[in-house]
């Protein structure tokens, strides 16, 4: 993988990178929490070569982020989001907000999430664990532990 290698950061966010800092595995992981399962399908998706997308599986595979299953009515496998990849949804749809707020294209909005079913527009919040109340994003503390 060609993402750098932050262990020795105490930073969540810069382990995190360490695993998915990578522009392909993001783009992947989108890819594979948006249904997609057949190896063609994110060849076709992403338009990378084919050798660089058989080892970004590979390790994705490797550090539990994708599993390997068997596609229905086929003798093929597949690959499918664990959970530990579906934790990374509220992130990739932050930054989908991110760019379509501060990289607008010029027909509008790129993306939308909304609720199966209803189909009603949904928006990533910050809220109080203890009550469920909405906060502002400015009215956050971060605060680090040192241990």
């Amino acid at each position: 993988m060609t993402a750098r290698n932050y262990a020795q950061h105490r930073c969540p966010i810069a382990q995190s990178l360490s695993i998915v800092g990578d522009q392909w595995t993001l783009l992947i992981i989108r890819d594979a929490l948006n249904g997609k399962r057949r190896f063609g399908e994110f060849l076709d998706s992403l338009g990378l070569s084919r050798n660089l997308l058989t080892n970004r599986l590979a390790e994705m595979v490797e550090m539990g982020l994708l599993e390997r299953v068997a596609l229905p009515g086929t003798q093929r496998e597949g690959y499918a989001p664990t959970a530990k990849c579906r934790d990374l949804q509220r992130t990739l749809l932050s930054l989908a907000a991110w760019g379509d707020r501060w990289l607008p294209a010029p027909e509008g909005r790129r993306v939308v999430t909304r609720e199966r079913g209803s189909g009603r527009p949904v928006s990533l919040r910050f809220c109080r664990d203890d009550d469920g109340i909405a906060i502002d994003d400015r009215a956050l503390e971060v605060i680090r532990h040192s241990r």
